[in-house]
């Protein structure tokens, strides 16, 4: 006997963070200039010495991207430290025909970078 197939909706629930005020979290969805121009205004107030960058899945490559362009613009004056990581996102499973709800776990790459401002000394 074959089991019916179900209808069935994902509701993918975003990651739970803190934020702090030197922190970006990048996704794909808010254009790359702005989350560039944030990241640079905050490095270029003088406040702090550092930012943080964080992304997961498919905006990883925007969080390197973003950290590279800085490091360029700064012409020295800024590096990197970069560390990745594994999430778990929990997702929420709705069946159509029972109203169910059940979850699960996924596990999904994210990465860090610091970007932060360094001692340049020209000899």
């Amino acid at each position: 006997a074959s089991a019916k197939s179900r209808d069935c909706h994902v509701k993918k629930n975003p990651p739970v963070h803190s934020r702090g005020i030197n922190e970006i979290y990048v996704d794909t969805t808010q254009p790359f200039n702005q989350q560039l121009e944030r990241a640079w205004r905050i490095l270029n107030e003088g406040k702090l010495d550092h930012v943080l960058v964080h992304g997961i899945g498919p905006a990883m490559q925007r969080v390197i991207n973003l950290a590279l362009q800085i490091k360029l613009r700064g012409n020295g004056m800024f590096d990197v430290s970069t560390t990745t990581h594994t999430v778990h996102l929990h997702d929420d499973i709705n069946d159509i025909d029972t109203g169910a709800v059940t979850s699960q776990t996924r596990k999904n790459s994210s990465i860090s970078i610091k970007i932060f401002r360094t001692l340049n000394v020209i000899s």
